[in-house]
């Protein structure tokens, strides 16, 4: 890993982002940089603002922000950007300084909000060229690092996320010192077939698919020469279980991001996951 940005969305979890954002890059040997995005709001101070208001308050608004951020930054390079937003100023910045990792708060929006409005969290999974690092509002010990791969996928592009899924997470449990456990979840066979006729597999079945996934759980370790401290087969909705497994530990996650009307209905396995999780997670694409 080479470049890390940190992105402070608001000040008042601003220093908890940078500390964390400090010790990866310290623990990673990366360089570091700050971006602190100013959204601008001009819809709505434009209907209370007289046209020639504007741009004097922008610009008291940030140098009020660059104030603040030439005392938070120390001898961290990084700017103050207004943008109008700000996950569209993060990935433009992430691709212009090639960053490896992009560390910042997750949004605090309701998932009501989320489905109307959309939360940069969304649209930063999709577009951003690297890993994300969402941290939650309130810091919580990490006890271990929990690799989440779907085993059982098929395709090239589906094989080299898990990939590099497991080697994220593979360096993140160094960094922290911490066991790193992977696990594969499989959908609830019960939950996919049911209907008002639908009887109960028989666990012959059900034990058949976990030895499937087992099995080629430990060819994709192997293929890549990874030795995890702990790795299960889990059976049951994705985002409950994993959101249960890291209650202490760090999530990493791969997205292959839906877009279109398929993206607006179904979302993402790691964005449906924003709303059960309480740590941190890392999501890799």
């Amino acid at each position: 890993m080479q470049k890390i940005l940190a992105v402070i969305s608001e000040w008042d979890t601003g220093p908890r982002v940078l500390e964390r954002a400090r010790f990866l890059a310290a623990q990673l040997h990366a360089e570091l940089a700050l971006l602190r995005p100013v959204q601008s709001q001009v819809g709505e101070w434009h209907k209370y603002l007289p046209p020639g208001d504007f741009e004097p308050l922008r610009d008291a608004i940030m140098a009020a922000e660059r104030e603040r951020f030439e005392t938070e930054r120390g001898t961290d390079p990084g700017e103050v950007l207004w943008c109008e937003r700000a996950y569209r100023a993060v990935v433009e910045q992430a691709e212009a300084q090639g960053v490896n990792l992009i560390v910042m708060e997750a949004s605090s929006h309701g998932l009501l909000e989320n489905i109307i409005h959309r939360a940069d969290d969304w649209h930063l999974l999709r577009e951003a060229p690297c890993p994300v690092l969402l941290l939650p509002r309130t810091p919580r010990p990490l006890t271990s690092v929990i690799a989440a791969v779907d085993a059982l996928a098929e395709g090239s592009e589906q094989e080299l996320l898990a990939e590099r899924v497991l080697d994220a997470a593979s360096a993140f449990a160094r960094a922290q010192q911490v066991p790193l456990r992977v696990v594969t979840v499989m959908p609830d066979p019960a939950m996919i077939y049911a209907s008002p006729m639908a009887v109960p597999l028989s666990t012959d079945i059900v034990g058949e698919l976990h030895e499937r996934a087992r099995g080629a759980q430990q060819a994709l370790l192997q293929r890549i020469g990874l030795s995890a401290d702990e790795s299960r087969i889990e059976t049951g909705r994705v985002e409950d279980v994993l959101a249960e497994l890291a209650e202490d530990g760090l999530l990493v996650i791969g997205s292959v991001a839906n877009r279109g009307l398929k993206g607006l209905v179904l979302g993402n396995t790691a964005e449906r996951i924003l709303y059960h999780m309480t740590t941190e997670m890392l999501v890799v694409n």
